[in-house]
């Protein structure tokens, strides 16, 4: 062959294995019908983004040809269930939605499976809008990442601030009844300080005045979940945090006793004397009904109950809810919160399940979800000048993830948790002190974690 010749069959060569390896690059990732014919069995606690996403399943069927079969309920029932499935190894499931402190048992216990191999499995990547450089860090990290490997991927996320009554704030004469009781000008608290005057100032009997109206109810300057539930635990964090306290220190100690935390405790249980009667009954959904009814001026909350409350068929408030930080003691805090998408090492079409998973995670659905109350993990839906301009919490939200703290999600924490609600609570309920109830919950944890501690990775 001559040399003229040899150029020629190299370039065709070349040319062949090209154009090859684009009609089966192109097809890889374009083809989106690989697993037509498949069904997949999916499970989520009853949310919004949950509803929301039920209503796409068709357009996600017609773009596939994959199935969804979805099942949702309250979150004890579908945390048992997927429990039940997992320890069965049935493959019941292809996708669980599970809040995200479970991360660590799920991981240790083998039940999920790692995602990167079907990451990197470029013969999955058929979603052509899904973009994993999109997805804010912090929160995928929180979310799905254990030890440096990835096995979950946001379903819903959260985050607590400050939702305050913006009309009563900025009336004139509310104003200039605070600063001449207070001496400073009222605005959103900066401080715990300032967040007690406020609270203290807005707690007006029945028959007083409110906003230059005569009150027909009682009106209350705060309102807490104080129920032996979650919820307590998920809001306490936040001032423990803030205060300067939490329940590991930054070397993995214990720091549940400390002053710190004592002192963020004795000012939550506090807050009942501002608060409509029967806090002790109080989760996230009476406190959100509480706001509804046009009862509290102020207080923390988690940022998904905020479409509730601006909800003009269910709310009186609609319109009149301003959002931001909730105060700084000694560190800014706001409690993350997540479900996350697992793959379950039973699941019998997890190359379906990720199909699935890139979808749920597009800019186009995410936005769509979001519209009806869900919160994105896409950086490009939390910049979305039409989110930005229509949703009032939007904003506040995006600046809270970013300074946003992770509760434990090591394989104790469920036991932790339950262990903290139940101290909590008997401060509430007036049996003990805040520095007692501590002391004893360090004890817990201890005897719990053992030989573990110093915790490093939680």
């Amino acid at each position: 062959m001559s040399t003229r010749q040899k150029k020629w069959f190299v370039l065709l060569i070349t040319v062949i294995t090209i154009t090859g390896l684009v009609i089966f690059g192109c097809s890889a990732a374009t083809d989106t019908k690989l697993y037509a014919g498949t069904t997949i069995r999916v499970i989520a606690e009853t949310q919004n983004p949950t509803l929301a996403l039920e209503k796409l399943l068709p357009e996600f069927e017609k773009l596939t040809g994959i199935k969804v079969e979805l099942t949702y309920g309250p979150i004890d029932s579908v945390v048992q269930k997927e429990l039940l499935a997992l320890q069965s190894e049935t493959g019941e499931y292809d996708v669980i939605s599970s809040p995200y402190e479970f991360l660590g048992s799920l991981v240790e216990n083998g039940y999920v499976q790692p995602l990167e191999p079907l990451l990197n499995n470029t013969n999955l990547n058929v979603i052509p809008d899904f973009d994993q450089e999109d997805f804010i860090k912090g929160m995928w990290s929180a979310s799905g990442n254990w030890e440096g490997t990835y096995y979950g991927i946001p379903s819903n996320t959260c985050i607590m601030m400050l939702f305050y009554r913006k009309d009563l704030f900025e009336n004139p004469a509310e104003k200039e009844a605070f600063i001449n009781k207070y001496g400073y000008e009222l605005e959103v608290p900066k401080s715990w300080n300032q967040y007690k005057d406020i609270v203290q100032f807005f707690t007006r009997e029945k028959g007083q005045m409110l906003a230059g109206e005569k009150l027909d109810h009682d009106f209350y300057g705060t309102t807490i979940a104080g129920k032996r539930h979650i919820a307590m635990m998920c809001e306490w964090l936040n001032y423990a945090w803030s205060f300067g306290g939490g329940i590991f220190d930054k070397e993995g100690n214990l720091i549940i006793d400390s002053q710190e935390n004592v002192a963020a405790l004795d000012f939550f249980n506090e807050m009942k004397k501002y608060s409509p009667p029967g806090v002790s009954n109080n989760t996230w959904d009476e406190v959100t009904t509480q706001y509804q009814q046009g009862i509290v001026a102020m207080g923390i909350q988690w940022n998904d109950c905020a479409p509730s409350i601006e909800d003009p068929e269910t709310s009186k408030v609609a319109g009149k809810m301003g959002y931001g930080a909730i105060p700084i003691g000694e560190a800014p805090a706001a409690h993350f919160g997540a479900w996350s998408y697992f793959i379950p090492k039973s699941s019998k079409n997890p190359e379906a399940a990720w199909i699935f998973l890139q979808w749920a995670n597009t800019t186009a659905v995410q936005k769509r979800i979001a519209l009806t109350g869900g919160f994105p993990c896409l950086k490009s839906v939390f910049n979305d000048p039409e989110l930005l301009q229509k949703l009032p919490y939007w904003e506040a939200s995006l600046e809270a993830y970013k300074i946003s703290s992770c509760r434990p999600r090591i394989p104790e924490w469920n036991q932790m948790n339950s262990d903290m609600v139940l101290e909590l609570s008997k401060v509430i309920s007036g049996e003990q002190n805040s520095q007692k109830a501590l002391t004893e919950l360090k004890l817990k944890y201890e005897k719990l974690l053992k030989d573990k501690l110093p915790i490093l990775y939680q």
